[in-house]
């Protein structure tokens, strides 16, 4: 097979790594006219590069083009086939395998060369990566953020690089043929300097895991009212009709799972895939970097935070069965749906599908609110010279959080472009006003009802804390000034004071 490599072609962009986001970056990149240089290393998973190739003359075929994919498993070759600046993407998990396949292309790149890490990187790290390539060789690094998933990744995903503007040059022909495009615009920007991609990114999947949450705690309520999956299926449609506020591409898909008709039905019980599925979810690592960065700066985030923890819990199966057990004996059971008592001893009726809907889109700003206002304090502190409506902007097409709502963002950014948070906008101040009483009315049932729903009272809660100008913060503050003499300061006079409290 190694025979086969390179066969005399200069290539335009080389892509490492042929997992499936790798194969569909490549054929992605192909697709566009370019001809495109694909490795994978030489060892039990080196078939991945042959059918890369082998897609690559199918799905030409098919479509009508000539898809230009040359395979590689020689470092040297792959490297060497590329026209100079090189121009290569990283399709490999984060950490010590970027390091080390940096370290292996070294001695074959040259300087002004441009080496794309398109993973799900910590930004610290790219910021390190970048600053010693630069001394070493003048190779310049970029922390790309790529959202979409696999079929993003193939017809068009939302790409966020952070980088030099020398690179930015450099790659963005390739970059904005092949991103998604609304109306005719490539979603694709030149986010900033250094790690600034992949801070964007990591950021932008904290208010993914917010959002995901959102909904699940939308489909227990209304599960807990006793609709099934073809009527709460129905409902996130209607969320998602052109036109609706609520409408994104995860209320979309999540209006399909629903329904989705079991594929492996045992024993004749076929029913829906979804309720077959183990509540229990995974992550990977960008939400708890978004809690953590977010903490690092003193910004909030606590709808992030909830839904990060809501997968913890989540997680710990044995333990929700062992606990259900135990509270089982000692508490009882929560109210049939529509059987909720209020104080008078009268059935307190069924929460309205629309004012599930309002507090839906109440949290979406919430979270929103607390991802960019931690963009824009990163920046502050970083100078990257991020453009938060830019950033914005490259989030309505492609990528997983795209949402009607991002148009609103986009226009009330472009009049604030300064603000540090979405609700000191007059926009969002008016619509969360009117939509916080719906939030309410829900978390309040989700309480009565026993139906957890974190990331809602997080948002209710975050609202509360900031629209307020004096909270209770100041009995902490004399606490630790009582116990640990922190100090504090006064309301009226400058300066630091300390109280012997005892």
């Amino acid at each position: 097979m190694a025979a086969m490599e390179g066969k005399g072609e200069e290539c335009e962009f080389g892509v490492f790594g042929m997992g499936t986001m790798g194969q569909n970056l490549a054929l992605n990149v192909a697709s566009r006219g370019f001809v495109v240089a694909a490795y994978n290393r030489p060892d039990e998973f080196q078939d991945r590069v042959w059918g890369a190739l082998e897609r690559a003359k199918q799905e030409g075929e098919r479509e009508g083009l000539k898809l230009s994919v040359v395979p590689f498993t020689d470092v040297s070759a792959f490297v060497k086939s590329l026209a100079k600046p090189r121009r290569v993407l990283l399709s490999i998990p984060a950490g010590k395998a970027v390091d080390d396949t940096i370290e292996s292309m070294l001695p074959y790149l040259d300087e002004n060369d441009v080496v794309i890490d398109g993973g799900n990187e910590f930004f610290e790290n790219t910021e390190r990566r970048a600053k010693a390539l630069m001394e070493k060789k003048r190779i310049h690094l970029v922390g790309m953020g790529i959202s979409g998933g696999a079929s993003g990744a193939r017809r068009g995903p939302s790409l966020m690089p952070g980088c030099t503007p020398h690179a930015w040059q450099a790659l963005r022909p390739v970059l904005e043929s092949m991103s998604a495009k609304v109306e005719g615009r490539p979603m694709v920007t030149h986010v900033g300097l250094g790690g600034a991609g992949h801070f964007v990114k990591m950021v932008h999947n904290g208010i993914e895991y917010a959002e995901m949450q959102f909904l699940a705690e939308a489909y227990a309520l209304l599960r807990a009212q006793g609709m099934g999956n073809e009527e709460m299926g129905s409902v996130f449609r209607g969320w998602n009709e052109d036109g609706s506020d609520l409408q994104s591409y995860l209320m979309e898909i999540s209006s399909k799972i629903l329904t989705f008709p079991d594929d492996r039905p045992q024993g004749g019980d076929e029913g829906y895939l979804i309720d077959k599925v183990l509540d229990a979810a995974g992550s990977k690592g960008t939400g708890k970097w978004t809690v953590q960065c977010a903490a690092d700066l003193g910004i909030a985030a606590p709808c992030i935070s909830a839904a990060l923890e809501a997968r913890f819990v989540s997680s710990d199966v044995d333990l929700r069965r062992r606990m259900q057990d135990l509270f089982s004996s000692v508490c009882p059971a929560p109210p049939t749906a529509g059987q909720e008592m209020d104080g008078e001893g009268e059935a307190r009726p069924k929460l309205a599908v629309q004012t599930v809907a309002d507090a839906l889109l109440f949290a979406r700003i919430c979270a929103y609110a607390q991802g960019l206002h931690v963009i824009h304090s990163a920046n502050q502190e970083r100078g990257w010279g991020v453009d938060l409506t830019s950033v914005a902007s490259v989030w309505q097409g492609g990528c997983i959080i795209r949402a009607k709502l991002l148009e609103v963002i986009v226009s009330c950014l472009k009049e604030s472009p300064s603000e540090a948070n979405l609700l000191l906008i007059p926009e969002f101040a008016k619509r969360a006003s009117a939509l916080q009483h719906s939030a309410r009315e829900v978390v309040v049932h989700c309480v009565l009802g026993k139906i957890a729903a974190p990331a809602l009272c997080a948002a209710v809660t975050y609202y509360d804390g900031i629209g307020r100008a004096r909270g209770p913060a100041n009995l902490i503050q004399a606490q630790r000034d009582y116990f640990g003499a922190h100090t504090y300061a006064r309301l009226d006079a400058e300066g630091k004071f300390h109280t012997e409290w005892s």
